[in-house]
């Protein structure tokens, strides 16, 4: 493989458009090298430095969609007459969402010690939720309640839910003057999820309840009707005693791992067909882990200018990257401050089938702060 000066350069306009490239001053660029990147790309050896070869380190940072802080350094050539060199770009997430514009802190985001590359594969840390009410038109007004002490008064209840913590989500509803209240819980990142759904045979007497679960297939159903009734089947068939009055059907799910979730239903029993109930579906959806050092990225591209990188691969255990030590140095063009970082890595980067494998590498990159 040629060359591959780790000259991971990833231009601006190719990533995040609204990160300004921020050039150290000319005077950091001189031929001491204060900054390098060096490795074996594909068994070759290679080194790059700001001041020779029309390198230059060009140090920035900016706030992603998740409100985490980005550090970013790159290192690549200012000009090129051909055969153009490689260039590198290394990001570094803080360790925390932030404000929007709020005063960074890498004495705390960027500490020495050895981290996991964001190969797509980092456990989720939180979850966006969604829950829509089964009963829904203009006449009808909606409150949700979430153990944590949220409100929303919003026919759709939406928010995000730290993952391993379980929630009581209650929904209260007013349908023409029939006031209900339900609630369900989750716990949330969990493998099982599910919801329930019910028919009645209105023509019965009395009212038989048929009743369904999103998700059952391989797992262990257990339900309990509400009125001491249980069943194991998958879609149970259910017939209720005693008129005008609510139940709560719950179903308990669990699959070969022992995991288990609870989800509930409330059941209306009534001479006619209900008109008011307060029941839900929910659906969640993990939120990619971006936070913490745990997320950090290598792109390089190479002389024709493709780019490959580091995101969604599953790297091999050996496959690391160091911060060796963090240190002050000189306000970058943009009078922006700027630390010093050494990094120490294994990786491999991809652009679609191509693959190249960094071993060995060192680097001694700026990035800026505010």
């Amino acid at each position: 493989m040629k060359f591959l000066a780790l000259n991971i350069f990833l231009l601006p306009l190719i990533f995040f458009s609204g990160c300004k490239k921020n050039d150290l001053p000319p005077k950091l660029e001189n031929a001491s090298s204060v900054f390098y990147i060096k490795g074996n790309i594909n068994n070759t050896a290679v080194e790059l430095k700001a001041g020779e070869n029309g390198y230059y380190m060009s140090s920035s940072y900016y706030q992603d969609a998740n409100n985490v802080y980005v550090y970013k350094g790159e290192l690549n050539q200012r000009s090129c007459n051909g055969p153009c060199g490689y260039g590198i770009t290394i990001l570094i997430n803080d360790f925390k969402e932030s404000p929007s514009g709020a005063v960074m802190k890498p004495d705390s985001g960027l500490y020495i010690g050895s981290f996991q590359f964001n190969d797509g594969s980092l456990t989720p840390v939180m979850y966006s939720g969604i829950f829509t009410p089964i009963i829904g038109n203009s006449n009808t007004s909606y409150t949700w309640t979430y153990s944590d002490g949220q409100v929303q008064t919003t026919q759709q209840g939406a928010r995000k839910f730290n993952a391993g913590q379980t929630y009581s989500i209650g929904l209260t509803l007013n349908n023409n003057g029939c006031v209900q209240s339900h609630t369900n819980e989750f716990r949330i990142g969990s493998p099982l999820q599910t919801n329930i759904s019910a028919l009645c045979n209105w023509t019965a007497t009395p009212a038989t309840y048929s009743f369904y679960a999103s998700s059952s297939s391989g797992l262990i159903p257990q339900w309990n009707f509400g009125d001491l009734a249980t069943s194991s089947a998958i879609t149970p068939v259910h017939t209720y005693g005693n008129f005008n009055k609510y139940y709560t059907a719950r179903l308990r799910l669990t699959n070969s791992n022992n995991d288990t979730c609870y989800s509930y239903y409330q059941v209306p029993v009534s001479m006619s067909s209900p008109v008011c109930h307060a029941n839900y579906n929910s659906f969640f959806t993990a939120v990619p882990n971006s936070k913490a050092l745990s997320s950090i990225t290598i792109l390089v591209t190479d002389p024709s200018g493709k780019i490959y990188s580091s995101q969604s691969i599953n790297q091999s255990v050996a496959n690391k990257i160091e911060i060796v030590w963090v240190e002050d140095y000189k306000n970058n063009a943009q009078d922006q401050r700027t630390k010093k970082v050494k990094i120490r890595f294994n990786c491999d980067v991809a652009n679609g089938a191509d693959m190249l494998k960094i071993s060995n590498g060192e680097a001694v990159i700026a990035v800026a702060y505010k």
